[in-house]
């Protein structure tokens, strides 16, 4: 693949690029690099469970030797896991592949695909020592493909989700297939090969298309590859990334979803990419352009003004960077361009070009990208080419907007739930937007670092996220029936010292958009914090109750307040002050727990439980509505709006009004009602259309109240 490449410049066919969240991750990214000093570095990965190791594959060192390097702790372990016999030498030959068996943490085994001193081609079974950090030096052959020539390889293997073994083989070499090997089905150059190795020695699963009697190689699952460079599976979905290093015009992935019925034909040497290339005389139907001799034609394709020899990489399915995940990364050998894009109905698409946004800092340069690499936990990796490996990291910390959250409908048409980092997400509160909730003298916890994947199962979601000097783990669960968010956290002090540790929990809804009251409803009991309750201001139809307990010893704090001033104290670190009412304004509620100095290792639990309800606790009598002095224009949907906003006018006496939408721009989009209106509060409603009576589309749109000497004017958001 390497050597034997050549520029060429041909006409570009452009990577499209998307400015939406959907086409490229909204949060920033980097490469750090963890390795160097290495002998070729061309493959990382990891065995199946091992989360704390990376196997570092060097094509060839001294000696043409090809070996297995482990990453721990940060640095390059001093014995190599594995050292081979001497190798081929060409620039496509050596050491090429690696893939730990399903089931390495028992048996041990793991498998090779190099190329021996004779330039065959051998996948070969080895096996771990007493010593987890060496392998036993000597193997067992399972399979020997002789190869015509020094380049197209292959190298590639992986075990497929079905626990088969797949080797993607090169076409054997030279320039053109000029043995018509890849459409050959007696031959298995230019090929993926599908193999049981459960046993002692392989067999060809019975599934396999040509397995038995049917004409063609038991061991091909499909054909038609010219150089498949850095294939893989991806971890959610199963489906196969094949990346095929064209010859002299395009450079190509070919994409197989999962289920994909055995026996594709991907083209090579019929065509190049898309193009038609040579003629072949093996192809099983006769003729290249025989009508029914279907091709599978790739997914994305880009011509040699953009690069010359493409280098597969993965899907990423890591925790790190949820908004990420989704996105395939690959890269030109010759350029050492990166690229990320997203398969949508068989094709990679919104392809962002990232080269720039992966330069890694420190002076440090990424040349020749020979492989990327994918630890236990998802996260992805770069092999240079020159010796280095690299790690793809955020470059910011991750937005509490780009996590995962739960959002769960109630029995009363509510929104309930929580983010990943343990913010309450609840009628009224702008998702994200929150001051959000905070440990004392630490920072808030939507500045949490991820741990480790948040996951949502049902009505529950668990996140786990780092605040240092403690580990955060979250448990947040939705009862839609009973209309409660119950958020559990467990903190565990990693010093190698006591730490104080006092957590605030805070909410600021505003239930309409417009003032509402707050008071404390019942005081700090036996293990149990004050009662909270928040409510609208004038006709109460929502209210919200908060309370919690800790583990034992905490100690409890609560507040009631107007929100600036609430969230003003809790960004400083102050104390709650106990208020007991607060409004008509917007509000906020806090509960405070406060654990003093916390031991090493030790954990310290916060139970939060906030119910959402359409009548007064018990025990709480409802607010009296305060008279209105003059208009008024209260919002009962939620903003922003989907499709209806539902709205109350209020009168203090019977008076002639006028209601109107207008947009940004000042244009007049609808009249909402006009003449004489009652006093107190009437409904009414926009259906969000303009007065033609079409869908107005999305944006900022201004309601105007007009009365006899006053004006009234609100904002609000329509999101289609």
């Amino acid at each position: 693949m390497f050597a034997m490449r050549r520029i060429l410049i041909l006409l570009l066919v452009a990577a499209s690029a998307a400015g939406a969240r959907g086409a490229f991750a909204a949060t920033p990214l980097t490469t750090v690099r963890i390795a160097s000093g290495l002998s070729l570095p061309l493959y990382v990965t990891a065995p199946p469970g091992d989360t704390t190791r990376l196997f570092i594959v060097e094509q060839r060192g001294s000696g043409s030797r090809g070996r297995i390097k482990i990453y721990e702790n940060g640095a390059v372990l001093g014995t190599p896991y594995l050292t081979t016999d001497s190798l081929a030498a060409g620039g496509e030959q050596g050491l090429l592949g690696l893939a730990f068996a399903p089931d390495y943490s028992t048996s041990g085994r793991f498998y090779l695909d190099y190329t021996d001193s004779t330039g065959a081609t051998v996948i070969a079974r080895h096996t771990v020592s007493g010593n987890p950090d060496v392998a036993n030096p000597v193997g067992t052959r399972i399979l020997t493909i002789p190869q015509p020539f020094a380049n197209h390889n292959g190298g590639w293997i992986a075990f497929g989700p079905d626990g088969y073994l797949y080797i993607g083989m090169g076409d054997g070499g030279d320039a053109g297939d000029p043995g018509d090997r890849a459409q050959n089905l007696n031959s298995l150059l230019g090929k993926i090969l599908r193999i049981d190795v459960s046993g002692t020695t392989y067999t060809s699963p019975p599934t396999n298309p040509y397995f038995g009697a049917t004409p063609g190689l038991d061991e091909i699952w499909a054909y038609g590859l010219r150089n498949p460079w850095r294939n893989s599976f991806d971890r959610k979905t199963h489906d196969l990334v094949i990346a095929d290093v064209g010859q002299n015009q395009r450079e190509e992935i070919d994409f197989a979803p999962a289920g994909t019925d055995a026996g594709a034909n991907y083209g090579w040497r019929c065509f190049e990419g898309n193009i038609s290339f040579a003629p072949s005389t093996t192809i099983p139907c006769g003729s290249c352009a025989a009508a029914g001799c279907p091709k599978i034609f790739p997914a994305y394709e880009y011509n040699h003004s953009v690069g010359c020899a493409v280098t597969g990489g993965y899907v990423y399915r890591g925790c790190d960077i949820p908004d990420l995940n989704g996105q395939y990364f690959f890269a030109d050998y010759c350029t050492a361009d990166i690229w990320t894009g997203q398969f949508q109905n068989g094709l990679l698409q919104n392809v962002v070009k990232r080269t720039t946004e992966l330069a890694p800092s420190g002076g440090f340069i990424i040349n020749s990208i020979t492989s990327f690499g994918e630890d236990q936990r998802g996260e992805l990796y770069i092999c240079d080419q020159s010796g280095q490996v690299f790690k793809i990291v955020p470059a910011a910390p991750v937005q509490e907007a780009d996590m995962p959250a739960l959002r769960v409908q109630s029995a009363l048409g509510d929104t309930l739930g929580s983010s990943a980092v343990g913010n309450a997400i609840l009628p009224g509160i702008v998702p994200f937007a929150d001051a959000g909730s905070r440990v004392r003298g630490v920072g808030y916890l939507k500045s949490a670092r991820i741990r480790d994947c948040a996951e949502i199962s049902g009505n529950c979601l668990t996140a786990h996220g780092r605040l240092d000097p403690f580990d955060v783990d979250l448990e947040t669960c939705v009862d839609p029936v009973a209309g409660t968010v119950t958020r559990r956290f467990v903190f565990t002090n990693t010093s190698a010292s006591p730490r104080d540790l006092t957590y605030v929990d805070v909410i600021t809804p505003r239930l309409r958009g417009d003032p509402d009251g707050a008071m404390t409803s019942a005081p700090a009991g036996a293990g149990k914090t004050a009662v909270l309750v928040q409510y609208d201001a004038s006709s109460p139809d929502r209210w919200i109750v908060h309370s919690g307990s800790g583990s034992v010893g905490a100690s409890y704090s609560s507040d009631v307040d107007a929100a600036s001033p609430l969230v003003a104290r809790i960004a400083a670190d102050q104390a709650l002050l106990g208020g007991t009412s607060a409004g008509p304004g917007f509000v906020g509620l806090a509960l405070g727990f406060a654990f003093g100095p916390v031991a090493p290792a030790a954990p310290e639990s916060v139970t939060v439980v906030t119910r959402v309800q359409s009548s007064p606790p018990t025990g709480v009598p409802p607010p009296s509505s305060p008279p209105v002095a003059r208009g008024q224009l209260r919002f009962l949907s939620p903003v922003p709006f989907r499709s209806t906003l539902d709205l109350e006018i209020g009168l203090g006496r019977d008076e002639t009004i006028s209601l109107d939408v207008f947009d940004l721009a000042g244009r007049h989009v609808r009249t909402l009602t006009r003449g004489v209106a009652p006093a107190g509060f009437t409904p009414t409603r926009w259906d969000g259309r303009v007065e033609g009576g079409i869908d107005a589309p999305s944006g900022i749109y201004f309601l105007r109240l007009r009365g006899g000497n006053w004006l009234l004017t609100r904002r609000v958001a329509l999101v289609r």
